[in-house]
């Protein structure tokens, strides 16, 4: 009788399953000590704990290994290793401002660091998935922690709105998705992307059932990236929800969600595919613009950089339109990782610095509240300062050669028009990227600037603040590590 889950498997899911014991152990010593909460910190402990020893599972894996797990539902290659180790090491942040953050730690903060924890294995599961079922799986594991954390913050009406219009939204791009997932079945048979891969070409010509399902596919998973026109939950739900969580959606899920369409478009999944690509072409130019347009208009700091997270999505996108074209260019690849490691360290610690903010539940960081803040936190204004003249992509910085390599990348195949629009978004973005800069140095504090002590916090900010400028300067050598890892 053939063993349906054998050794091979549980070593390499091992850090899925480190993460799982790890996560219910805080809700197990809650239970057992009559259902009172340990200190944050200890919880925080025991969750790093699980996070080290799953990470350095992963990197003891073989660096030039493909392996396969379950049947090769899972597969564990230098795209899923790099793609891990980053969801780790942006779920332990997150953990960090969640420690400190008055909307999150408390009576609950055990059940917190659960969800967290139950999102990542969500999110590691998508980024090593190669079966459209088991990616489904994963997905819902990671939204559905989503949606739970959105609503348990402390503030009683927006961050509730929050998570019912993203619980609303969320299930109705999974129902889309998984649509598409069964026309996709009922086409070719199989839902392994190699097995799917290796007939394209004959279903993109005759079956047409195939095409639907393929572009619902493909909607479910942008909805998730907050792709034009799937974007518009964004700003209200990373308002509502608490703002660790805030920056835990959009790193993590961006992170996962093109992990996973690298795969898909790498197997050649679209390849061919005309209407596929052109339609790319317009939704990533549709999307710089109204990502970086909608954040010009805002005053609330957190909406602002939410409006930002879409355009960024939609730089991301160049990559994988690179490889609709040609699925095994490895720079696209490789940049399209590179942009995502830029942009999760910048963004968290954006979001952590607008967590110093917040001294209580309620509290609304406008960018106004930043008027002066030179004077009397001026290594606080330094590092926001670096942040956001890496979004806007100035060198010699990360972000401006993450934006560098996906442009560089669309232009060997001549997506001219995607790279000018690309560069017109970033110029645009130079307004509202610089205005709380501008509120820092030149204008004067309105009252007195009050922050919250979060020493775990500012140490998660400063670690981000040094990698900016530290893989800025090594940008190149970050980039030939991931390809030649690939």
């Amino acid at each position: 009788m053939e063993t349906i889950v054998g050794v091979k498997d549980l070593v390499l899911g091992a850090p899925l399953l480190v993460l799982f014991f790890i996560s219910i152990l805080p809700l197990t010593i809650k239970v057992l000590n009559n259902n009172k909460e340990q200190r944050p910190y200890a919880v925080l402990l025991q969750a790093w704990m699980g996070l080290i020893i799953a990470g350095s599972l992963y990197f003891l894996q073989s660096p030039d290994a493909v392996l396969g797990a379950f049947d090769t539902a899972l597969i564990f290659d230098g795209v899923n290793r790099w793609m891990s180790v980053f969801l780790i090491l942006i779920s332990g942040f997150c953990l960090f401002m969640s420690a400190d953050n008055i909307q999150t730690r408390g009576s609950q903060f055990s059940e917190h660091t659960f969800l967290v924890l139950s999102s990542l294995i969500g999110m590691l599961i998508m980024s090593a998935s190669s079966d459209l079922i088991v990616t489904f799986i994963g997905l819902e594991l990671m939204s559905i922690s989503l949606y739970v954390l959105v609503a348990l913050s402390k503030e009683q009406v927006i961050a509730k709105e929050a998570a019912f219009k993203y619980f609303i939204l969320g299930s109705l791009a999974s129902a889309i998705m998984l649509y598409g997932i069964a026309l996709m079945y009922g086409s070719s048979g199989t839902t392994y992307l190699p097995d799917i891969g290796r007939i394209v070409s004959e279903l993109l010509v005759e079956d047409v059932i195939y095409q639907i399902g393929s572009l619902l596919l493909l909607v479910g998973l942008l909805f998730k990236v907050s792709i034009f026109p799937f974007h518009a939950w964004t700003p209200d739900v990373y308002q509502g929800a608490p703002t660790p969580i805030t920056a835990f959606m959009s790193t993590g899920v961006k992170v996962a969600t093109f992990s996973f369409l690298i795969r898909l478009f790498s197997q050649g999944i679209y390849e061919g595919n005309d209407f596929i690509i052109q339609l790319l072409q317009v939704l990533i130019v549709l999307t710089i613009l109204v990502g970086n347009i909608g954040a010009i208009i805002q005053s609330n700091l957190k909406r602002m950089l939410s409006y930002s997270s879409i355009a960024h999505s939609g730089y991301v996108l160049i990559g994988i339109l690179v490889l609709a074209v040609n699925p095994r260019d490895g720079l696209a690849v490789a940049a399209v990782m590179f942009y995502l490691f830029a942009y999760a360290i910048v963004n968290i610690g954006s979001f952590g610095i607008v967590s110093l903010k917040e001294k209580d539940e309620n509290k609304t960081v406008f960018v106004n509240d930043l008027n002066g803040m030179a004077k009397t936190k001026p290594i606080t204004a330094l590092i926001f300062t670096v942040f956001m003249l890496s979004l806007t992509g100035i060198p010699p910085l990360i972000g401006f050669f993450g934006k560098l390599y996906l442009f560089s990348s669309a232009l060997q195949y001549e997506f001219y028009w995607v790279a000018m629009w690309g560069v017109i978004g970033s110029v645009i973005s130079v307004y509202y990227y610089l205005r709380p800069v501008v509120n820092m140095y030149m204008r004067e504090a309105d009252k007195d600037i009050e922050f919250a002590r979060q020493d775990l916090n500012t140490i998660g900010i400063g670690i981000c603040f040094l990698l900016v400028l530290l893989f800025g300067i090594l940008s190149s050598n970050v980039l030939n590590s991931i390809q030649v890892s690939l």
